[in-house]
């Protein structure tokens, strides 16, 4: 057995981990089957969760297929028709499986057609369907416009960046039914930050654990017991996180296929958010919000464990991992600690969610380029691995036996 392995097992034995781990694959499956039957109907309040609201997004999902595929003029018009036929009968059952989908449709068209961009339930029927053949094949053309006008408004910093990426995004966009994928994606940052904090805590007796044992007083004076071994406990604890991290956030998109299917996932991000400028597919977002996650984690890690190789003991490092990862970020994402520290406050690990993509969120590396907010934590976190492990490793093996 190497030390390496050894120390793997040192951190899978310990009844803290077992419970984290426990509680983070509940977390993370859970949070994934609540959401499978929570409330998207259209226009009609369910409460949540109920089989009710379950089979409504299985409708939506089925419902989706005849007009998953490029969201043409024609598309549009017959969406429009369709709903007309529907409001024009004594019921108008907008929520019938034949008008579900097709109102999803219209009301994404009737909101690049106002001007705030937004319109309510109550008046998107005279809305969506007063909408002729003209102006429906107008739509890429008015959407074009007011990314203009968004992209003169930004700093003039971002505005070549957003044109790029502007220009690289697919049109026409594809369409599916994605309320159910968008609340998974959104509930996925939240787990993604949740898990990491957990396994980040599971790994805080890295070093301090032998210093509060004083098990180091032994193990600092064998052969192998300086270098090797803070290499051997830095490779167990990452190995141990991001393999955890994997599982946990796998079980997550397992069950979110499992409820919602995976033809969702190649609609555009542009049919939630028609502003939006990345050049992406839901499917793509979460993997960029999965790849950001464990970088992420694997960063925490490195925080833990230079916390553990400078305090003595498990209480202190998860009080100041508190404080970074909980209390500063809350920080960051109220906004407290922008203009010259933002480079710096934005390189936080689990910062990263969906709604960054939706508002077309950039942040600009010290003297480069301006990035999509999650390519630019993915640029830099890697960082705090390259700076935070050896250093932590150096902490350890100078510490004074006593």
């Amino acid at each position: 057995m190497t030390l390496f392995g050894w120390e793997l097992i040192k951190i899978l034995k310990r009844r803290m981990t077992r419970v984290i781990l426990a509680v983070s694959l509940v977390l993370a499956a859970g949070s994934a089957l609540f959401l499978g039957f929570s409330n998207y109907s259209f226009g009609v309040e369910v409460a949540a969760p109920t089989w009710q609201a379950r089979s409504r997004s299985v409708q939506a999902t089925a419902d989706a297929a005849a007009w998953h595929g490029p969201l043409t003029a024609e598309t549009l018009c017959a969406a429009r028709d369709r709903c007309r036929t529907v409001l024009q009968q004594p019921a108008r059952d907008l929520d019938g499986a034949d008008a579900y989908v097709a109102g999803d449709i219209l009301y994404m068209a009737a909101r690049v057609f106002t001007e705030a961009g937004e319109i309510s339930w109550a008046n998107w029927p005279a809305q969506s369907t007063a909408l002729d053949d003209d102006a429906l094949a107008q739509l890429y053309t008015l959407r074009a416009r007011h990314v203009a006008a968004m992209i003169d408004a930004a700093p003039a910093d971002r505005q070549a960046a957003l044109r790029v990426l502007n220009d690289r995004v697919s049109i026409p966009f594809v369409y599916d039914w994605v309320d159910g994928h968008e609340a998974e994606i959104v509930q996925l940052g939240n787990v993604i930050f949740l898990v990491g904090l957990l396994l980040c805590a599971a790994v805080a007796p890295v070093f301090c654990g032998e210093v509060h044992t004083r098990v180091y007083t032994v193990s600092h004076c064998a052969r192998h017991g300086r270098g090797r071994l803070a290499a051997a406990k830095l490779a167990a604890a990452l190995v141990f996180a991001g393999g955890a991290f994997a599982v946990c956030t796998g079980v997550f998109v397992a069950v979110q296929l499992a409820l919602f299917g995976a033809r969702g996932l190649s609609a555009s991000l542009q049919i939630t958010a028609p502003d939006c400028v990345l050049p992406l597919s839901y499917g793509q977002a979460e993997a960029w919000l999965l790849l950001g996650g464990l970088v992420s984690c694997l960063a925490g890690v490195a925080i833990t464990a230079a916390l553990s190789a400078r305090l003595d003991s498990e209480f202190p490092v998860l009080l100041v991992l508190f404080a970074l990862l909980v209390f500063l970020r809350a920080l960051v994402e109220a906004g407290m600690l922008g203009g010259p520290l933002e480079p710096l406050s934005q390189s936080l690990p689990f910062l990263s969610g969906l709604q960054e993509f939706f508002d077309n969120r950039l942040l600009a590396l010290p003297g480069g380029p301006a990035l999509p907010a999650p390519w630019y934590r993915l640029a830099v976190q890697p960082l705090y691995l390259v700076v935070l492990l050896p250093l932590a490793g150096r902490w350890y093996v100078r510490r004074q036996v006593r």
